[in-house]
């Protein structure tokens, strides 16, 4: 049992340097391509080694109870919630079955057979410290795993969390390229993008995808993955995919136990050529979402009216009629599967269902799950090149044109303050992951009467927990009692947006984030609101959250 030796005092030597690294003040941000560098490899790495202390020290817990006792199960269930945004955690013995599986949402993988699958079989021939490519889990989503071995008086298993190499990235990276002209996208050396500032590319391979066949990009991307660190220049898309600019790149590595990431930073080189023209006086935000209505009204009558290939046409052209300055039509197939993007013709065929704005709301599975419901308007946030890129608040509105497609346009509001930092986002998803641990364990009556008790711990002014049936029925509100058992499906607020349809869609999902204007109970007033939702079951989900400046 030598390697069990040996891992119990990496997690030692980890959980120093994890906490140590973790405790050190940082250094203010510099703008300059190389610190940007450095500091998002250093960040990765700070994370990776985070994760994988608290992983060693939950190993070791299971190891002297045993690997379905109560006390390893509420060690998980800790850890979980100290990662927000992980998706699952399981025990897994040395035979390869699954034998603990938190939350309790992922309970039907108990008693699952995992040994075939390679990064099973290879935690348990190592034993040791890992972290896997990215694969589809059997939890229902691509991501990775970093898993840990268990040793009691032997090799008892591992435990293995996983979570979407994106959203550990993303925190991390996020706030290093915000108001810079840097973008930061990182590759496994199998040419998988795990991350990207355009969310577009992630999940896309280097090699095999098809809009990265083009000349002198492959030799590029060969040297990356190739060389741990290195410069080079290149040519694609802008970061609107307008158009091709020349960028330049310079990229580091990261990771640990066996996981190689190249971290590169680019720069479009291009961009003082072409100066952004400013918006033009707008009429105020009301008057303005009317016309959007009206616009995508007219776009979605004439799709009716005209063949599907002369619309599409139509809509994609830049100078036609459906392309009226910040205004344009966009269209998507109900997969979310581009049809027309005017200012983005690369888009075109692409689906967009996992794209996410910066706050983590899936906006193009929203519109899709509105569009089949008839239509209707959601917020999301959007970088306005008539701005530097910087990111406004956005309301988009969508209309069906039939039962396979939809057409929809958007404006900006960019009055309305939008700051969700990382540590206010992750602090609203571990309360409402709470909140679904107490409403597992205790049931939906008992619960509920707890959300709604105003001088219960659920009931902590704007940071209330709400709860409601997946058909829209309201089961806890606390500051709005009368409310209870009404169903709100069709409820929309200033905009127009259906904020529980929305909600209900994210939880069936999964659990995800919303947008919605809403009363404030701790000023009185509507305020943007970023809400998080997380299923208990399949009838009900619990959510909470958090107004803008908070």
């Amino acid at each position: 049992m030598r390697i069990c030796t040996i891992a119990a005092a990496l997690v030692i030597a980890v959980t120093v340097l994890g906490a140590g690294c973790m405790e050190e003040s940082q250094p203010p941000l510099q703008t300059t391509r190389d610190a940007v560098l450095q500091e998002a490899v250093l960040a990765i790495d700070q994370e990776l080694a985070s994760v994988g202390a608290s992983l060693g020290e939950d190993a070791r817990v299971l190891g002297e109870t045993g690997l379905s006792g109560a006390a390893g199960k509420e060690a998980l269930k800790q850890t979980l919630l100290e990662y927000p945004w992980a998706e699952s955690y399981l025990v897994i013995s040395r035979d390869g079955i699954v034998v603990m599986a938190v939350p309790e949402n992922y309970a039907g993988l108990v008693n699952t057979d995992v040994s075939s699958q390679p990064q099973v079989q290879r935690a348990v021939r190592e034993r040791a410290p890992l972290m896997s490519e990215a694969f589809y889990l059997n939890e229902g989503f691509t991501g990775i795993t970093q898993s840990y071995p268990i040793c009691g008086t032997e090799y008892l298993g591992f435990v293995s969390i996983a979570y979407r190499p994106d959203a550990l990235i993303g925190r991390t990276i996020a706030p290093l390229t915000n108001g810079t002209p840097y973008d930061i996208w990182v590759a496994q050396t199998d040419g998988r993008v795990i991350y990207d500032t355009t969310p577009e590319e992630i999940g896309r391979n280097l090699f095999s995808d098809p809009d990265y066949q083009v000349p002198g990009l492959q030799e590029a991307f060969a040297r990356i993955v190739a060389e741990p660190t290195g410069s080079l220049e290149y040519s694609f898309w802008d970061r609107s995919w307008e158009r091709n600019v020349t960028k330049e790149a310079i990229w580091g590595t990261a990771g640990i136990d066996g996981a190689e990431w190249r971290v590169v930073v680019t720069r479009n080189l291009d961009a003082a050529e072409r100066q952004q023209a400013p918006a033009g006086e707008r009429p105020p935000a009301a008057d303005a979402a009317e016309e959007m209505k009206a616009f995508v009204a007219s776009a979605a009558a004439y799709a009716r009216e005209h063949d599907r290939t002369e619309a599409l046409a139509a809509f994609n052209d830049p100078d036609g009629e459906f392309a009226r300055d910040e205004l344009y039509i966009f269209a998507y197939d109900m997969n979310s599967t581009v049809l027309a993007l005017p200012f983005q013709p690369a888009f075109i065929g692409t689906n967009r269902s996992e794209v996410h704005d910066s706050s983590g709301v899936a906006y193009i599975y929203g519109m899709s799950r509105l569009a089949a419901e008839g239509g209707g308007s959601i917020y999301y946030l959007y970088p306005n090149p008539a701005r530097g890129y910087a990111e406004e608040l956005k309301l988009g509105y969508v209309l069906p044109v039939d039962g396979t497609w939809f057409v929809g346009s958007g404006i900006y509001i960019p009055e309305v303050a939008t700051d969700f930092n990382t540590s206010v986002r992750e602090t609203l998803v571990q309360r409402v992951k709470a909140a679904r641990g107490f409403a597992q364990e205790q049931g939906r009556e008992t619960a509920c009467a707890a959300f709604n008790d105003l001088s219960g711990d659920f009931a902590d002014g704007g940071a209330y927990i709400f709860a409601y049936g997946t058909d829209g029925t309201t089961l806890a509100l606390p500051y709005q009692p009368d409310l209870i058992g009404k169903n709100r499906l069709d409820f929309e607020d200033r905009y127009g947006v259906r904020v529980i349809l929305l909600e209900s869609a994210a939880a069936e999902a999964g659990g995800g984030f919303v947008y919605v204007t809403y009363y404030n109970p701790d000023t009185g007033l509507d305020g943007l609101k970023l809400c998080y939702v997380a299923p208990v079951d399949e009838k009900w989900f619990v959510g909470s959250g958090v107004y803008a400046g908070a």
